[in-house]
């Protein structure tokens, strides 16, 4: 467009390069644009430029605008060609031009014909693109060859500025201050993201990628369902030169260290890593040509893969379990260019995976016995198609539709016989006779208790339009659709689909509603069950703007309208949201005039939708009972491993196991869950191969969604009397009020609408605020060396993660125990998992000679702040089913005069123990590129975390024993560290 300028030293050599480019709204296409100008830097309107992609022959032709502009949108990635003709100019060809996702500039100088001219010669240079304030991260296969990257996209995801690594429980990557929960994946425009609680995506391997880009913030409307970041990947295709190839990528578990093993403070084993072991294989084949040429193209491949691990599950007690997985990836990718104007792509892989667990269980000396077998699948069948239509040369369609399927399946071969039993009295050093190892005491492991049979499914359905107004703005509208099925039946094992733990209970406590008179030891049971089929719908529309509103400055205008639906097992809608209206405003200003530096903001709102994992638990008709009761003893057998005493307190329920009344489990006015982002910002070319950068973001989380009990609001309201306990949880925004079909007259049945004020219900407003600073140096690549460098600092902070929960490990998406009851949330304001203050990543490759190559990846980062959670709240008493997640009281050792213990409420609030280490992690490889045979053979040996560091990056946090009983034996011990130094070799070939 007509605000797109070039510097003296880029327009000398402009007949020759193509200015890379940035990352404009995209999805899995490119766009080519630029200006035609004569030598004097005057616009050429009415020149015809051609482009056509160097290996698949695809071409197109468009007339340059009145202010000399041109543009090609929705184009295959790919290597190309601009050719721009003219009467009374010479032909101009620039050839390489590579166009990834987003936006790539080429503007082209023409001389008029027959007149001398001096030659000019150059290379490409990489430039601002001034007509976007989008920030993401570009980089494709060929960069990504060049650096010690882990070949999964995460650790792509993590080269970005602003992303941190979520806990090791998940995996993942937090981009802002989200939780690792909060992303978006797209494959070829298929979003793949796991829906049922946001971890995780169908993925594909590392090999059949061909580029990524990485949204971590202003991204535009054609984008949502997420307030972290969006990975957007492109597969290969094939062209009209057939090859074909093969690699094989192997990590020894001879060039593997184990992270250390961990004491607990009375000395004893609290996890054992001596015997660890992991190895890995992996195997690519592919082949890629034309079935016709210049019009269908196919690229296919084939990744079988062995791996297997065994661990010890407890402590070098003979406890292990041995994973193995060998289950092979196939992918295809067609390409058809029906015409010039006509495109259809079609996708499908499956990256079905069956994970097998033989489970050992110790006999007391190191020496085991073979327990069960558990078989967990996961991945699944995947396709998409996709059509673009070119129109006009002014208006583009594209329409895409594809389904995405991934398995939950969990089994076990004594699912039906063995219980899982834990005896918790040794954590809480309430019995040091029992050792370590034996905490599982049932013939149920950990490995293999619960099993579920489910399915996820998501149907896509979308529209988008490019619609070129007239010389100063650029229309792009869609519309997208989701229809989210969710199919589960999930029970514990055992003769009665029951878990049992045991608990060291104390005089004065309150264990299910009974004060104990004495110390005595209990056994509480959870029997859990849950089936159904459950639906959610996602639709959207949007609408934007890219106004040129002058030379140097562009405004990119966008509105996204939201509407979620989703529906419990019989198909009744049970929370519906529409109407989000989610404005998207960016501003970008070319400071001199010259296309090298630009100063950008971004305003947005981002909505996220109700997981599926709460239709799946609130919603459907869930079981959830507990039984208490005085421990009778052990028996030393694993199938029949305690006797039970006397109950205590009557059956707990929880969930009754009938589908609830929609309305009175969601509140009326339920609001959406969003996040408002501001970011500002400066780049600028420090010369014609570096750029720099500095970047402000500020993120704010509003509306959070989750479950809270509302038993105590029929009292504070003074509907009910004191005591009245119906166990009615409700799906809501914590801090504001509510409306809900409930019990008007305190007989124990729903019967009518109620409102209950803010004060009543005494939860907390939720709140997560992200402020981040970004400093960038990056050096591009100039067949010699390249670096990347980037320093953010940051601040995390508020009350509650968001849709995961790091402090427990909890992955119930929409169900975390934040708001469960108000109690919960007193001291829970603090520095939050995510919160790394400073980050410092360099990364980059060197040309030792022709052939060799050499690759570094560096990280170093602040650790994450440490927690103190307890049992209980000191004017609540204790509430052991909840684990460790309220904040710390501790026993004075007094009585009061009614010969209660006395507490002393030591506050100790989210984050305020202290920080873990600075983590840091080396990453090199070398490469070796040579020709075997007539065969293109490249070696390479990557080396991950070179100097083996092993910094902490989780530690116990449960600081209570019992309530008001510090836990001496494990608070503050490593539970996990850094990843270990492994080594992976790698050989591949090309013909």
């Amino acid at each position: 467009m007509k605000n797109f300028k070039r510097s003296i030293a880029a327009l000398a050599v402009a007949t020759t390069l193509g200015m890379s480019a940035n990352v404009f709204a995209a999805n899995n296409a490119g766009t080519l644009k630029g200006l035609v100008t004569d030598a004097n830097k005057t616009v050429i309107a009415g020149a015809t430029v051609t482009i056509k992609n160097s290996n698949t022959g695809f071409t197109r032709t468009v007339i340059a605008n009145d202010d000399g502009s041109y543009r090609f949108p929705s184009l295959p990635i790919g290597e190309y060609t601009v050719t721009t003709t003219k009467a009374g100019y010479e032909s101009e060809t620039i050839e390489n031009i590579s166009v990834r996702l987003g936006e790539t500039s080429v503007s082209a100088t023409m001389f008029q014909a027959g007149v001398e001219r001096i030659a000019v010669t150059g290379s490409a240079i990489s430039a601002i693109d001034t007509s976007t304030a989008e920030t993401a991260l570009n980089i494709g296969a060929v960069e990504l060859a060049r650096i010690p990257v882990p070949r999964d996209v995460t650790s792509v995801a993590l080269l970005a500025p602003g992303t941190t690594r979520g806990d090791s429980r998940f995996g993942g990557a937090s981009f802002g201050g989200s939780s690792v929960a909060e992303n978006s994946t797209y494959i070829n425009g298929l979003n793949v993201t796991n829906f049922r609680n946001g971890l995780g995506f169908s993925n594909v391997p590392y090999e059949f990628y061909e580029t990524f880009q990485v949204k971590t913030g202003g991204y535009s409307a054609e984008f949502g369902r997420s307030t972290g970041g969006v990975v957007n990947a492109v597969t290969k295709s094939g062209s009209n030169e057939f090859a074909m190839g093969g690699s094989i990528y192997t990590q020894p578990e001879s060039m593997r260290e184990n992270s250390p093993s961990v004491r607990a403070n009375d000395g004893t084993w609290y996890t054992y890593r001596d015997n660890d072991s992991r190895s890995s294989t992996q195997a690519n084949i592919w082949a890629s040509g034309a079935i016709i040429e210049d019009t269908l193209f196919y690229y296919a491949i084939y990744n079988p893969r062995d791996v297997s691990a065994e661990y010890d599950r407890t402590n070098s007690n003979g406890n292990l379990d041995k994973d193995s997985s060998d289950n092979a990836f196939w992918g295809a990718k067609i390409d058809w260019n029906i015409s010039d104007n006509h495109r259809l792509e079609f996708l499908a892989f499956s990256d079905e995976n069956e994970t097998v667990t033989d489970v050992y269980t110790g006999n007391g000396d190191g020496n085991n016995t073979y327990a069960s077998t558990a078989v967990d699948q996961s991945g699944g069948q995947n396709w998409s198609v996709k059509y673009t239509g070119y129109l006009t040369d002014d208006l583009t369609m594209s329409v895409l539709y594809g389904e995405n399927s991934y398995d939950l399946t969990t089994q076990s071969s004594t699912g039906g016989e063995c219980e899982l039993v834990g005896d918790y009295r040794v954590y809480y050093g309430a019995n040091s006779s029992i050792p370590v190892g034996d905490v599982w005491i049932g013939c149920s492991t950990t490995s293999d208790y619960f099993l579920e049979e489910g399915e996820d499914t998501c149907e896509a359905f979308r529209m988008d339009f490019e619609w070129v107004l007239g010389d100063d703005h650029l229309i792009r509208f869609g519309f997208d659709n989701e229809t989210n099925t969710s199919f589960s039946n999930q029970l514990y094992s055992g003769p009665n689909g029951a878990y049992w733990l045991i608990y060291p209970g104390n005089a004065g406590t309150a264990v299910n509603g009974v004060t104990l008179t004495e110390d005595i030891d209990y056994i509480r049971s959870r029997e859990r069950t849950v089936g159904g089929s459950f639906e959610t719908t996602a639709s959207a529309f949007y609408i934007e703007d890219t106004w040129a509103i002058n030379d140097n400055l562009t405004a990119t205008i966008g509105l996204r309208n939201e509407a979620f639906d989703n529906k419990n097992a019989g198909g009744e809608t049970f929370a519906k949201i529409d109407s989000m209206i989610a404005p998207r405003l960016g501003l970008a200003w070319d400071v001199n005039g010259d296309g090298d530096s630009k100063a950008f903001i971004n305003v947005g709102r981002y909505f996220l939708p109700v997981a599926n994992n709460t239709n799946v638990r609130l919603a459907g008709n869930e079981r959830d009972v507990r039984e208490y009761y005085e421990l009778g003893g052990l028996t030393g057998d694993p199938k029949n491993a305690y006797t039970l005493g006397a109950q205590i307190g009557d059956l707990e329920v929880i969930s009754s196991g009938e589908t609830p009344d929609t309305r009175s489990i969601v509140s009326n006015n339920l609001d959406s869950m969003y996040q408002d982002e501001i970011i500002i910002g400066y780049q600028t070319m420090v010369s014609d191969e570096w750029s720099a950068g500095i970047k402000y973001t500020n993120r704010s989380m509003n509306g959070a969604i989750d479950d809270m009990i509302i038993d105590h609001a029929y009292v504070n309201s003074g509907t009910c009397a004191a005591g009245y306990a119906p166990h009615q949880y409700v799906l809501g925004n914590p801090g504001k009020d509510m409306e809900i079909f409930g019990d008007t007259d305190c007989d124990g049945e729903v019967d009518g609408w109620m409102t209950f004020s803010a004060e009543d219900l005494v939860y907390p407003e939720a709140e997560r605020t992200y402020d981040a600073i970004d400093l960038n140096l990056a050096k591009q690549w100039d067949d010699v060396w390249a670096v990347n460098i980037t320093y953010t600092w940051s601040k995390s902070r508020g009350n509650a993660e968001g849709m995961v929960k790091s402090d427990n490990g909890q992955t119930d998406a929409g169900l975390t125990t934040d708001w469960d009851f108000p109690e919960l949330m007193d001291g829970a304001y603090g520095y939050l998992p995510n919160d790394r203050r400073h980050n410092i990543k360099v990364y980059g490759s060197v040309a030792i000679t022709d052939e060799l190559t050499a690759g570094f990846n560096f990280n170093i980062e602040s650790g994450r702040p440490i927690n103190a959670t307890g049992l209980g709240h000191p004017n609540y008493g204790g509430e052991v089913d909840y684990g460790d997640t309220y904040w710390l009281a501790n026993d004075t050792g007094e009585v009061d005069g009614d010969g209660n213990a006395i507490y002393d409420w030591t506050f100790s609030p989210r984050g305020s123990m202290g920080r873990l280490g600075w983590q840091s992690r080396l990453d090199l490889n070398l490469a070796y590129n040579t020709e075997l045979m007539g065969l293109d053979t490249s070696f390479k040996i990557d080396v991950f975390n070179v100097f083996n560091a092993a910094t902490v990056t989780r530690v116990d946090e449960s600081a209570e024993g019992s309530f008001a009983v510090i836990n001496d034996y494990s608070f503050g011990r490593p539970l996990a560290f850094q990843t270990p130094r492994y080594v992976q070799l790698s050989a591949s070939f090309k013909f």
